[in-house]
């Protein structure tokens, strides 16, 4: 009977639901309005802002603010107030929000040449956008029963740490970015908003074929650090530059194109990023294998072997490669009144501490415990570690999926507390060093070789230079060529 209740409601369910796709004309599946797109859109991006730092450029972030604004105006939609936004992340991706929230990092800056190419990455997900995939996937979800995962479906191709931070600390439904058929049409629209800016469509492929060899460089030095490999989402990552449709559908923008082409020599774009922030950005803390420094607040740890590990602004998060458990480590001003113990129970509201000790890690003052605490589901376990370091209290909370149990992790949470330690004074100086893109001229004996040995990359110098400058695997500079090389 309740079947055949939801069966007779269906109908009634879906015209309430359809809404006119911008794009198309057509009728989809949408279960909120526009104005309800917009303000969710502005509430992911808070959260996706306490995820990530904005990158510290005004000038940069106001130029990728006009050339994004630029291929809006002759989209679908132009009528949004889109905001584009340079993150300071070494990751290479980029993403769009419900309502004109659009993101790219300064790690996918870095391997774009020419203005055009930062033009096909904005355009590809200003498609997203008008086109309102991000809200017809959330729609299609909660008619499915799938959950509503926001962080993996507004933001496909985001770390998963970053996804199951924003809807959860062990979030279960992982839906990670969109279907090939949304991924093309985002693809055309980009290509046919290139083409009405005043851009050679085209800039769609050659910007393809940059990611693409960054994606086949990120696996094998992901391959060799024993680490998942993070790469762009979508038709950029998943297809190759010579995909049939993919060439189809940009060569069909060139009806759109107009008499004023827009300028896309290389020499303005490159000098714009010339200091661009390369690789981690040292200041907010470095990973190198499995620990972790960081130079603002003196301190290093070691986390468990084969553990991913991430640097969030507010915190740092790791997790075994199956994600059956997850270690955090947040740090609050210490109240020197209070011991380590009476800070877990007066600060942070602990009670009913078992297996309580107190500790002395590295000459610091600490206490460790088994706790329950909130979690996403609820009231679960944890292993709970207050470490006092200078003037802040460091909480280091190791919990599992099981929400009765430890399980066998317990050792690991309580052996990663024990490893947090100052630094010393030769590592303070090395965390405090960030790298920094660089612009030379290259002459006749310019060569990446030379370039790479010079570079302070740790692995693989040669290809990273080659994949910054669009000449991987093989080729050589120019004469008179700008060339990115990478300083400290």
């Amino acid at each position: 009977m309740r079947i055949l209740t939801l069966l007779l409601l269906l109908p009634v369910f879906l015209a309430t639901g359809c809404a006119t796709n911008p794009v198309t004309g057509d009728q989809d599946l949408v279960l909120m309005s526009e104005k309800d797109e917009v303000n969710l859109g502005k509430q992911v991006r808070q959260q996706v802002l306490q995820q990530y730092h904005v990158y510290n450029d005004v000038e940069l972030q106001n130029y990728i603010q006009y050339i994004g604004n630029k291929l809006a105006e002759k989209s679908h939609r132009s009528d949004l107030d889109y905001t584009f936004t340079l993150l300071d992340s070494e990751e290479v991706n980029a993403f769009a929000l419900p309502g004109g929230h659009i993101f790219i990092t300064r790690g996918l800056l870095a391997y774009l040449n020419n203005e055009a190419q930062l033009a096909a990455v904005l355009g590809h997900e200003i498609g997203h956008v008008t086109a309102r995939h991000a809200v017809r996937q959330h729609s299609a979800s909660q008619l499915t029963g799938l959950g509503a995962a926001l962080g993996a479906i507004f933001v496909p191709g985001m770390n998963q740490y970053a996804s199951q931070q924003l809807v959860g600390m062990l979030g279960t439904a992982m839906l990670r970015g969109y279907g090939r058929d949304h991924e093309l049409e985002a693809d055309r629209l980009g290509a046919e908003y290139l083409a009405r800016s005043g851009y050679d469509p085209d800039a769609m492929l050659d910007v393809i074929r940059v990611l693409k060899n960054q994606e086949s460089f990120e696996i094998r030095l992901a391959r060799a650090e024993g680490r998942d490999p993070n790469v762009y989402h979508g038709l950029f990552s998943t297809h190759p530059d010579n995909d049939t449709r993919l060439k189809e559908v940009v060569a069909s923008a060139e009806e759109f194109k107009t008499e004023e082409t827009t300028f896309i020599g290389s020499t303005d774009f490159l000098q714009r990023i010339d200091g661009l922030s390369f690789g981690e950005n040292t200041r907010n803390g470095m990973i190198k294998g499995r620990n972790f420094y960081h130079g603002g607040m003196s301190f290093a740890m070691r986390f468990p072997q084969g553990w991913q590990i991430r640097n969030l602004p507010d915190r740092v998060l790791a997790m075994p490669p199956k994600q059956t458990a997850m270690v955090q480590l947040n740090a609050m001003p210490a109240d020197n009144r209070l011991t380590p113990r009476e800070f877990m129970t007066e600060k942070m509201g602990l009670q009913s501490l078992g297996r309580g000790q107190e500790l002395t890690i590295h000459g610091l003052s600490a206490y460790t415990a088994t706790a329950r605490v909130n979690s996403g589901n609820g009231q679960s376990p944890a292993r709970v570690t207050v470490i006092y370091h200078q003037n802040s209290a460091f909480i280091l909370a190791g919990m599992t999926r099981n929400p009765n149990s430890l399980g066998g992790y317990d050792s690991a949470f309580l052996e990663t507390a024990r490893s947090f330690r100052p630094l010393t004074g030769d590592e303070q100086k090395i965390v405090e060093r960030t790298k920094h893109l660089r612009l030379i001229r290259a002459d006749e004996q310019t060569r990446y070789t030379d370039l790479a040995a010079r570079a302070p990359i740790e692995k693989f110098p040669e290809d990273q230079i080659r994949l910054l400058n669009g000449d991987y695997p093989r080729g050589e500079p120019a004469a008179g060529q700008l060339i990115k090389t990478v300083e400290q």
